[in-house]
């Protein structure tokens, strides 16, 4: 091969480098990503994906389109990314906590989000309020225990996701009840509008619902349950200074991306994702929803994995909870 051949060779592949996959990468992203969410439009959940996929969008100059695929508990969304082609294109904002709990629920699934998911940032954290029906004499956690404890095994709760359950089994556990009758609700709003009229004695609900029925004169909320006192609450208790040591349950929401994402790709999402974090006005939206921020990178998100993950297993255990 003549010099001027070699040399035309040599630039087509410079030429073919530059087109490859590393190119594509350092041009991430040249069209909108989707953003699946496994919770309905207009829902708790929707609110807060569509506040910071639209504020890393801002930060990164990136157009997010939301994709609400509800079903299984969430677990449709999470088996979606899980499967999707890691470029980047579509990525999950999950319910962590949920997705630290599916494998003792549920039996069966379809994937292993701690070896299909690549963890990209934490974004917030919603504490769990437990609340009681304003036209209850409960006044609080002490007189809540008092009541339960009357009544014996007619004692009730309710409970419609995972979170709500663990609040509620780890509560009963530090006050050493066993034979408290579980009621199980499809929905939060459902498990709310009993414990409002009665039907059941508490259920713990997501603060930013439980905030709202209770502005309503509905419910009325005793503690929240998370380390520190929300700042949406700040004139409640934790459960653990309401006396309840183990109930720490602080669901929280976080990015993920398929396994196998480049790092160039995950690296930008969790600029902008962070970015999206520390906005005063991501601050104040926070807060009006009864939520804080949880700045957190890929490591983060895997260590609080994991301490979910042993969470869980004790739940379970003493709910005695058979995978689905």
């Amino acid at each position: 091969m003549s010099a001027t051949r070699l040399l035309f060779a040599a630039a087509l592949g410079v030429l073919a480098g530059l087109a490859g996959p590393g190119a594509a990468r350092a041009d991430y992203p040249d069209r909108p990503v989707r953003v699946v969410l496994g919770f309905p439009a207009g829902s708790g959940a929707d609110i807060l994906c569509r506040w910071f996929t639209a504020k890393a969008g801002e930060a990164g100059g990136v157009t997010f389109i939301v994709d609400n695929k509800p079903g299984a508990a969430g677990n449709l969304s999470v088996e979606q990314v899980a499967k999707a082609k890691p470029d980047g294109y579509t990525i999950l904002f999950g319910g962590a906590a949920g997705i630290a709990a599916s494998p003792y629920i549920y039996k069966n699934l379809p994937f292993d989000a701690s070896k299909d998911l690549q963890p990209v940032a934490s974004v917030a954290e919603l504490v769990f309020a437990l609340s009681v029906s304003t036209n209850s004499p409960v006044q609080s956690v002490s007189d809540l225990n008092a009541l339960l404890k009357g009544k014996g095994g007619k004692a009730t709760y309710g409970w419609a996701v995972t979170s709500s359950l663990a609040s509620a089994v780890l509560y009963l556990k530090d006050i050493g009840l066993k034979d408290v009758v579980q009621v199980t609700y499809k929905t939060t709003p459902a498990a709310t509008s009993d414990a409002a009229a009665g039907q059941v004695d508490f259920t713990f609900a997501d603060a930013m619902y439980a905030l709202g029925q209770e502005k309503a004169g509905k419910v009325r909320i005793l503690a929240t349950t998370g380390s520190r006192r929300p700042s949406a609450v700040p004139d409640r208790p934790t459960m653990m200074e309401a006396g309840a040591s183990s109930v720490f349950v602080a669901p929280w929401w976080a990015v993920f991306t398929p396994t196998g994402t480049p790092d160039p790709v995950v690296e930008k999402l969790e600029k902008w994702f962070a970015a999206a974090v520390a906005m005063p006005a991501t601050r104040e939206f926070l807060l009006s929803q009864g939520a804080d921020a949880l700045p957190g990178d890929a490591a983060f998100v895997r260590k609080r994995l994991e301490e979910d993950s042993r969470r869980w297993k004790e739940v379970t255990t003493l709910a005695k909870l058979e995978p689905l």
